[in-house]
């Protein structure tokens, strides 16, 4: 009985943590829905990727998505345009386990010249369970325990603003999902809440030349109940070709990030992170990597004083 006291934080935990990615930029719809088809020229959007915390350490936190959607532009008008897909995530993270599954619309308003607002969501349900190999199925506490719940209507809001040199994003998880706990009332631990959380992008363009391109940016994880996670990130493109970046996240990791674009519209992205605190020591390695159509800053042409991509365009 003893050692399952030190599993007491999973029945009683009291938020959850909204999933981070270090490449924010380039699975844009998985953070902020209402980013999902922007660029009203990509027909097609996909992203799919993984992330792998702590290798070699036991029971570590991984986390694989996969994203598709199609951009419906109206026949006459370039006013608008709106954009349909489907998001599916999994999450592993010592016992505790879920999937999701999400449909997705964003509607894309141009305001002005080069102004886009948009407003999306993602509408789904998710299934949270524990892993019952790791208990110990004849203790009375764990008995008592449901293993598997169906959360839902998981509804994750959002907002973006978008010019060419600067972006906006707002969005909101676990809104709508206040517990653990399904429709029968079966629910994992006693009490067991999903801990609502806001998250914030910021971002802005700098041409440094004919063919580089800079883009810092700033993250912002705001849970209700927790320790709000922050990162800043920069990254640097060479003529929408390959990008390099750096990021930090809440003195806990740093990040390098290569990204490649392979053929026309897919690009290749990896972030290698090094913990930098406790965790150096028993596993300093993790990486997230993504395939998918170019990230924001990947499709911007450097603005130099020569450069043709001054010359007007039909982006929107």
């Amino acid at each position: 009985m003893l050692p399952y006291l030190f599993l007491a934080p999973a029945f009683l935990c009291s938020g959850q943590q909204a999933i981070i990615y270090s490449q924010n930029g380039f699975n844009k719809a998985g953070v902020n829905p209402a980013a999902s088809g922007i660029e009203m020229t990509q027909k097609i959007n996909f992203v799919f990727g993984i992330d792998r915390r702590w290798i070699g350490f036991k029971h570590a936190p991984k986390t694989n998505f996969v994203n598709v959607s199609i951009t419906i532009r109206p026949p006459r008008s370039y006013h608008y345009w709106q954009n349909l897909g489907g998001y599916v995530d999994n999450q592993e993270s010592g016992l505790s386990n879920n999937n999701g599954i999400y449909f997705t619309y964003a509607f894309h308003l141009l305001l002005r010249k080069n102004v886009v607002a948009s407003f999306g969501f993602n509408a789904g349900v998710r299934t949270y369970f524990l892993d019952a190999s790791l208990l110990d199925k004849s203790d009375p506490v764990i008995q008592k325990t449901d293993f598997r719940t169906l959360v839902y209507p998981d509804i994750i809001p959002g907002f973006r603003l978008t010019t060419k040199k600067f972006y906006l994003d707002v969005a909101g998880r676990q809104l709508t999902t206040p517990s653990l706990q399904d429709y029968r009332g079966n629910a994992i631990g006693s009490p067991s809440k999903l801990n609502p959380t806001l998250f914030f992008s910021t971002g802005r363009l700098i041409s440094l030349n004919e063919f580089w391109l800079l883009l810092p940016s700033v993250a912002l994880t705001m849970p209700f109940v927790h320790v709000p996670n922050l990162e800043l990130n920069t990254m640097l493109y060479y003529d929408t070709r390959v990008g390099f970046g750096l990021a930090l996240r809440n003195l806990n990791f740093v990040t390098a990030i290569y990204q490649m674009k392979m053929i026309k519209n897919v690009t290749v992205g990896l972030a290698y992170s090094v913990s930098v605190n406790s965790m150096f020591y028993a596993a300093p390695n993790s990486f997230e990597l993504m395939i998918g159509v170019p990230p924001y800053g990947m499709l911007n042409k450097p603005q130099g004083k020569i450069s043709v991509s001054r010359c007007p365009t039909l982006d929107y």
